[in-house]
């Protein structure tokens, strides 16, 4: 599975928005609803870090232009191995 799926996010969209995860939380038993928070919070922990991951991709290399210098001519990283087994969460299942 690729790790970027739009499809997935499609999905988890229309599950929060749809009302049927607060559904869910709210019919579960206290585990599945502890199970259900610890998504959230991943979820949210996931938001800050595309955030912060946002805005270095796109003002890399900015603030040195600005200040005078040299362009960074680095060579790539190697990709991380979650990206290489191309990890991804999966949504909370209906109990």
């Amino acid at each position: 599975m690729a790790i970027l799926n739009a499809k997935y996010i499609a999905e988890l969209e229309e599950y929060l928005k749809s009302g049927n995860l607060e559904e869910d939380f709210k019919w579960s038993v206290e585990e599945r609803r502890g199970e259900i928070l610890e998504f959230l919070e991943k979820l949210m922990d996931l938001g800050e870090l595309a955030d912060e991951t946002a805005t270095h991709i796109i003002f890399k290399g900015q603030l040195g232009a600005l200040m005078g210098m040299p362009d960074e001519k680095a060579e790539p990283e190697q990709p991380s191995p979650a990206v290489e087994q191309g990890a991804s969460m999966e949504l909370p299942r209906r109990d």
